[in-house]
């Protein structure tokens, strides 16, 4: 896909991964959608963008309230155009054994990690279908893989995330609309490192910018392949 002056819609994108990743659109020539919790992160990394050249909007909002995500979506698409790309990045990470786990907590790990991506494509994919185009890009973890101890709930919502991405692939496919799903390792980001699981080597952890060149390249693909899926682990543990 020709990235200059397409969409690009990100969620979580004032900080971490989200905001590498816009940024590394924004590089290409494409226009931004901002959407996240936090606008001060938000009009930072509006301005970020505007400074290489680019477009951006920004959406303040929680991607698990269904009529946040329909406000937010319709106030880009007014101010950009259709969304030709849709990365579904938001995501909280939370731990600790299963027989002891808050239940408002669980619940919000399945609300921001499953659900948000759930209301955000359902709002996007009737256009994409219409128009023949588009690309869902979905930011897993390899937990969505292999559960780890203390980590049922957070892995409960990476596997349904995953499950939500393969079975959207095959609903998506026959209108020429690609999905795909990135399942990164430990990324050094401030949510990593406040739950003490980033390494303490930068060296020898994943950077935000990283997944953010993955996603991009994907995305660059000719439309009439489909990458499904790339899984990306730091070189050396």
């Amino acid at each position: 896909m020709e990235l200059k002056d397409r969409v690009v819609l990100v969620t979580g994108a004032g900080r971490g991964i989200g905001r590498a990743i816009a940024l590394a659109f924004a590089r290409e020539g494409a226009h931004l959608g901002l959407m996240g919790r936090t606008k001060k992160s938000l009009a930072e990394a509006e301005q970020e963008i505007r400074a290489l050249g680019g477009r951006g909007v920004v959406l303040p909002g929680d991607v698990s309230d269904e009529g946040t995500v329909s406000r937010c979506v319709i106030a880009c698409e007014q101010e950009l155009g259709p969304v030709d790309v849709l990365v579904n990045n938001a995501g909280i990470f939370a731990s600790g054994p299963i027989d002891s786990f808050d239940t408002l907590v669980f619940d919000r790990l399945i609300a921001v990690n499953l659900r948000g991506p759930f209301l955000m494509t359902r709002a996007v994919l009737p256009g994409m279908k219409s128009r023949r185009f588009g690309h869902i890009v979905n930011i897993a973890s390899t937990a969505a893989k292999r559960g780890f101890a203390n980590g049922a709930p957070y892995c409960a919502s990476k596997f349904g995330l995953a499950g939500l991405s393969e079975a959207t692939l095959c609903e998506a496919r026959p209108f020429d609309v690609r999905v795909s799903t990135v399942f990164p390792s430990t990324v050094l980001t401030d949510l990593s490192r406040s739950a003490g699981i980033a390494a303490k080597d930068p060296a020898r952890t994943i950077h935000p910018e990283d997944i953010a060149e993955a996603v991009v390249a994907l995305v660059k693909l000719h439309g009439r392949a489909m990458p499904t899926s790339i899984e990306i682990w730091q070189t050396n543990p």
